[in-house]
């Protein structure tokens, strides 16, 4: 039987040819390569959300410290404004204020009162004999000058002064008169020195100024006749001297016309 035989220059072609055959289901390189960038550029891509600025890093530095501070004395105000308020009303519901404690000068010009009080019912009721003294008191009443007597305990001229000048202003019916508050009463040569509260600048005001020269003049002229030598008033309101100007002019010295004159 006849044999055939293939020349070598066609078998080296058919292989070349059968390599450059793709195989069954496989896609060459370049061509996957062009898919996957076709398939890439169809998908949508996702928007990326804007970066957060970090608050600690944009907040200087110094901005935090004073922030921080004005906290802490904010929270240090209200913390001292409430506990004096608390600790004051608690003092006027005698919660915490001890008896008979003197903290300022209204305590201690009540706590004298009281204590005169009880050592004069203390004599009377003892049967001691306990001095008293007539004092002729001027006051307004009726839109003029009336005259009244009252006996007081008798006490130094500076105690009885200032009870016979709140008793004038009580009994003139000046508006306020409750809160009008006799501080302090000193003396030189015929000069009797009256430190009165703000509140009796204040009544003066809303009296008017024909009532509050009857008052003044009420007031000079009971010192001038029951405390000799003593013969005209000058006035301080919270221990200061009074301005110029006003309804009554508080500055310049009172003094009762001499009875020569």
């Amino acid at each position: 039987m006849p044999t055939v035989r293939r020349s070598s220059g066609a078998s080296g072609s058919s292989e070349r040819d059968l390599s450059s055959v793709p195989s069954r289901g496989r896609v060459p390189a370049p061509r996957r390569r062009q898919l996957k960038q076709a398939t890439m550029k169809k998908i949508p891509q996702r928007p990326r959300p804007a970066p957060v600025p970090d608050e600690n890093k944009s907040a200087p530095l110094l901005l935090k410290i004073l922030s921080w501070l004005g906290i802490i004395l904010l929270c240090f105000v209200l913390g001292y404004l409430g506990t004096s308020w608390l600790v004051d009303f608690m003092n006027k519901k005698l919660l915490l204020k001890p008896e008979n404690r003197i903290e300022n000068q209204e305590d201690l010009t009540n706590f004298n009162n009281v204590e005169q009080e009880r050592i004069a019912k203390e004599a009377m009721s003892s049967g001691a004999n306990v001095q008293q003294v007539s004092l002729n008191l001027y006051h307004v009443r009726n839109d003029t000058i009336a005259e009244m007597q009252q006996n007081f305990i008798s006490r130094t001229p500076e105690d009885n002064i200032r009870e016979a000048v709140t008793a004038v202003i009580n009994l003139s019916g000046m508006p306020q008169a409750e809160k009008i508050k006799l501080l302090h009463v000193f003396r030189m040569s015929d000069t009797a020195f009256l430190d009165m509260s703000g509140q009796f600048a204040s009544s003066i005001e809303s009296a008017g100024q024909r009532k509050s020269l009857l008052l003044l003049t009420g007031i000079v002229r009971t010192v001038q006749e029951n405390f000799s030598p003593l013969s005209q008033v000058r006035f301080l309101i919270d221990s200061k001297p009074p301005k110029s100007g006003g309804t009554v002019d508080l500055s310049a010295p009172w003094k009762m016309p001499s009875k020569n004159s």
